[in-house]
């Protein structure tokens, strides 16, 4: 029986372009000159609060309030280590919104085109807005997965036992046949993502990758056996999938 593979997408799939550095920038453009680890400072509360507000964005009005609310906690944050701004929120939105731009990593489109070749199904199921399919397809990854379940369409999110149910719901109904042993769970989070999908019946698979930079904590070592990848080249030999090399 073939596997069938749901991706988490941030740090699995895509990643921010240069966000620090886009932000630094941006900020210099418009005459402000900031060090980069202040930016990196203020950015990841700017991150959290996004990432703890992305489930209540399901549409274009209640993604241009949340971003403006991040802008506004940027160039606060940026104010409290000692950085004055000479403009307003609307700025600080334009820098922001132009520094949010993603990139597929670089082996994310052969893996999935190899995985597709050889009649593997695959879904996304990831914490994230509205917005998520319409990123996936800008840089080209939408049309290899069956389904792209976000936090914001569900109303839950990881590492609610109720989110994996949502994409176990989409699996059986893409294909019926398919036992909970075969469907695997990619992550890159020990405790948002291979905890939690072990306890809904997936099969995690963690990905670590040599640099990680989130803002929603750190890795954790697994106290436990799980498989580990460093790329998602990996998944095409591995012998868990029933896969080798070809």
């Amino acid at each position: 029986m073939q596997p069938f593979l749901i991706f988490d997408a941030y740090g699995i799939l895509v990643e921010l372009d240069d966000f620090y550095g886009r932000l630094q920038r941006g900020f210099g453009q418009h005459g402000v000159t900031l060090p980069f680890e202040v930016v990196q400072r203020a950015a990841h509360q700017e991150m959290r609060h996004y990432m703890a507000n992305a489930i209540h964005v399901s549409d274009s009005a209640s993604w241009l309030r949340l971003r403006r609310d991040c802008a506004q906690i940027l160039a606060d944050a940026l104010r409290s280590q000692g950085h004055q701004l000479p403009f307003g929120t609307d700025t600080t939105l334009e820098i922001l919104s132009e520094a949010l731009v993603f990139h597929a990593f670089p082996e994310a489109h052969e893996t999935l085109e190899e995985l597709q070749r050889r009649g593997i199904k695959m879904g996304v199921l990831s914490n994230w807005d509205y917005q998520l399919p319409s990123i996936l397809q800008a840089v080209q990854l939408d049309t290899f997965f069956q389904f792209i379940v976000t936090s914001a369409e569900a109303g839950v999110e990881k590492p609610d036992l109720k989110f994996f149910a949502c994409g176990v719901e989409k699996v059986h109904a893409l294909a019926p046949d398919v036992k909970l042993s075969h469907c695997f769970y990619i992550g890159d989070h020990y405790e948002k993502d291979v905890l939690p999908a072990r306890a809904a019946g997936l099969i995690p698979l963690w990905l670590v990758r040599d640099q990680r930079d989130l803002a929603s904590g750190d890795i954790h070592e697994a106290q436990d056996a799980v498989i580990r990848l460093q790329s998602l080249r990996d998944l095409l030999s591995l012998p868990a999938l029933g896969m080798s090399a070809k």
